[in-house]
C-alpha cells in the first residue's frame, strides 16, 4: 500500500505570518497538535506543533537542564506572562523547519519506518517533488488502518 492510499488530504494549514494566538485557536478548534506551514502556493515551510510553542514560552535554563533543583523555577503565572507575551508574534520563529517529509509513493511500511525513527513528531508530510504539500499521515492514521485490516482478516 502506497502513502498515497492512507493519507489525510483535508489539511488545515498555517502560514508563516499568521499569529501564535490566532494559530493555537485554530489548533484547538480542530483538535490538532500540530499545523503544516505553508506559503501561498502551497510549499510546506515547515511544522508548527504545540511542542513548539509550549518550548518557547519555557525558559532556557529549564531545558538545558542547568538547575539541578527546580522548585523555585517559574510558576504558572510566569509561564502564563510568557505564553501572553507571544500570542501577537507570527509563528515564524516557532516553526520546524525540518519535519519529515515523504512521498505519495512511498509504502506504507516505509512511512511507518520513517515516522518511528524521525523522534521529533508522530507525522509525516507527503509532499510532490517540488515540496508542495499533498497530505499528512500519523502514526495514528497508520495503527487506526491496521486495526481495521487485522479485525478483517479475524472475521474472515
Amino acid at each position: 500500500m502506497r502513502a498515497e492510499n492512507f493519507m489525510v488530504t483535508n489539511i488545515v494549514t498555517a502560514h508563516e505570518d499568521e499569529l501564535v494566538g490566532d494559530v493555537h485557536d485554530k489548533m484547538n478548534r480542530e483538535k490538532l497538535r500540530m499545523l503544516p506551514v505553508v506559503d501561498s502556493s502551497g510549499v510546506v515551510k515547515g511544522l508548527l506543533s504545540t511542542f513548539s510553542i509550549m518550548k518557547t514560552i519555557i525558559p532556557d535554563y529549564l531545558i538545558s537542564g542547568d538547575l539541578e533543583q527546580i522548585s523555585y523555577a517559574p510558576d504558572l503565572g510566569i509561564l502564563c506572562r510568557k505564553y501572553e507575551e507571544i500570542l501577537n508574534f507570527p509563528i515564524r520563529g516557532m516553526v520546524d523547519t525540518s519535519p519529515l517529509f515523504v512521498h505519495q509513493e512511498d509504502s506504507l511500511l516505509s512511512v511507518s519506518a520513517a515516522i518511528a525513527s524521525h523522534g521529533k513528531h508522530e507525522y509525516a508530510l507527503v509532499v510532490d517533488n517540488n515540496k508542495k504539500l499533498l497530505g499528512v499521515i500519523s502514526a495514528g492514521d497508520i495503527l487506526n488502518r491496521l486495526k481495521v485490516k487485522a479485525n478483517e482478516l479475524n472475521d474472515a
